[in-house]
């Protein structure tokens, strides 16, 4: 028994039918795949560059010849192990006129100083990128009043939101003869 030529052509042009329809259904499956964002890789960037902005931070040697250390010598000192660890040493006298801290660049406090220069070098990356972002330092002191003392707080565009959900963080400890002090960058 054969088959009417035009059944057969009907036949032949409703498997090509159905053939391009599943190449189109399988063509769509593939791009909503293709163009859907990918949330997890721009956290893990987010929390990538915080950490190592924040890590680049603290290994910054200062290049200012008027920093000197409290031996009156010409010194280069890094943010994280040096300065920073000084101005928890020295937090009482920060807001003095002519408070002491074993460093002085530009004839300030660490404190201030500090506050200046990484406001200044993450205005630069961070800033330039277009990122918000919150760096702070604080000093944990056991068994205190309080927690914590803040030894600085430094908020690009108002800052980040609380909810972790909308900021990425990146946090460094650094142990002093003053306590633990707690450096965190956020980038939102």
């Amino acid at each position: 028994m054969s088959l009417n030529p035009n059944k057969k052509a009907q036949m032949e042009m409703i498997g090509i039918v159905v053939i391009v329809i599943l190449i189109t259904l399988g063509m769509l499956f593939m791009a909503q795949f293709a163009f859907k964002e990918d949330k997890t890789k721009k956290v893990f960037t987010a929390q990538g560059l915080a950490a190592s902005t924040l890590g680049a931070l603290f290994k910054t040697t200062v290049i200012n010849t008027d920093c000197v250390s409290e031996f009156g010598a010409a010194a280069l000192p890094q943010i994280g192990e040096e300065l920073l660890e000084d101005c928890a040493l020295n937090y009482e006298t920060k807001d003095d006129p002519g408070g002491y801290s074993s460093y002085t660049c530009g004839g300030i406090h660490t404190c201030k100083f500090l506050k200046g220069s990484v406001t200044s070098l993450l205005g630069d990356t961070l800033g330039t990128w277009g990122k918000k972002y919150q760096f702070s330092a604080k000093l944990l002191i056991p068994g205190g009043k309080t927690n914590f003392i803040d030894l600085i707080d430094i908020k690009n565009k108002g800052g980040c939101p609380k909810t972790q959900g909308d900021r990425d963080c990146s946090q460094q400890p650094l142990s002093t003869e003053a306590g633990q002090v707690l450096a965190e960058l956020c980038i939102c």
